[in-house]
């Protein structure tokens, strides 16, 4: 029951924001000079703005969906829960933490969240972001994360960070890893993400207090299931991966969703 409560009811909340991401798109000028049109053409002008409303929306799905990052939706609800379980939280106390939480971190507000940052983009910009992360490089990346989360619950995983604490890679490996981090700013979302979700927990816990040092902890994390994701990936191919992710308008729009995600949290 604790566990359907929480994620039950902010996954419930997770229809498509339509109008925000329509909302976000740029006006077209009615023509190439901003002038007005004649009456032969205005015939034309609001089927040509919906079917560009259309494309851009379509877009900004393409973007999200690619980028992995609707997980933080995800992220928010599990540390929640966790918490939640090990405090053996009464149940109205866990209806007062979605309350919480569903304003930011509900599937839908995210998306509204992550639409938004891309209204700093033109047209082709978002296109080139849009081919990025579709890229084959970027794409080969996410599917391996996607199978080392499925693994987390493995005895495999925990064995390879167990040999991988009293046997470290080379400082080298270490350090690519790290970079690949900062690149994709993984740890970074991850502790705005924390940040987020810690106060609203304690507001309800009034006894509970986030762990000491819980920064550190999370980079430790973050950098052992990179190594885990990447441990058969090849060195110059992590460094064309990093290369990848440092694409101008790609690292942009991170930061862009980096600072409304902690402007929320605020």
């Amino acid at each position: 029951m604790q566990r359907s409560v929480l994620i039950g009811l902010l996954a419930g909340l997770a229809a498509w924001p339509v109008a925000a991401i329509e909302n976000s798109v740029p006006e077209t000028p009615l023509s190439a000079h901003g002038q007005q049109t004649g009456s032969a053409e205005s015939g034309s002008q609001p089927q040509a703005d919906m079917l560009a409303a259309e494309q851009a929306r379509q877009q900004t799905e393409d973007i999200i969906a690619a980028s992995g990052l609707e997980g933080l939706s995800e992220q928010a609800r599990n540390l929640a829960q966790q918490v939640l379980n090990e405090t053996q939280a009464p149940l109205g106390f866990q209806y007062d933490v979605v309350d919480r939480l569903a304003t930011q971190w509900a599937p839908d507000a995210l998306q509204t969240t992550l639409a938004g940052a891309l209204a700093a983009l033109n047209d082709q910009q978002r296109e080139q972001l849009r081919s990025t992360l579709n890229s084959r490089r970027l794409q080969n990346a996410r599917s391996k994360e996607l199978s080392a989360i499925a693994d987390q619950d493995n005895r495999s995983y925990q064995d390879y960070i167990s040999r991988l604490r009293q046997q470290p890679p080379a400082a080298a490996r270490v350090a690519l890893i790290q970079q690949l981090d900062e690149a994709m700013q993984f740890s970074a979302l991850l502790s705005v993400t924390r940040s987020s979700v810690y106060p609203q927990l304690q507001a309800v816990l009034r006894d509970w207090q986030p762990p000491q040092n819980w920064q550190a902890g999370l980079q430790r994390d973050v950098t052992e299931f990179l190594l885990y994701v990447h441990r058969t990936t090849p060195n110059d191919e992590l460094q064309r991966l990093v290369q990848a992710y440092r694409e101008p308008v790609l690292q942009q729009w991170l930061a862009g969703v980096k600072k409304s995600l902690s402007h929320q949290a605020g």
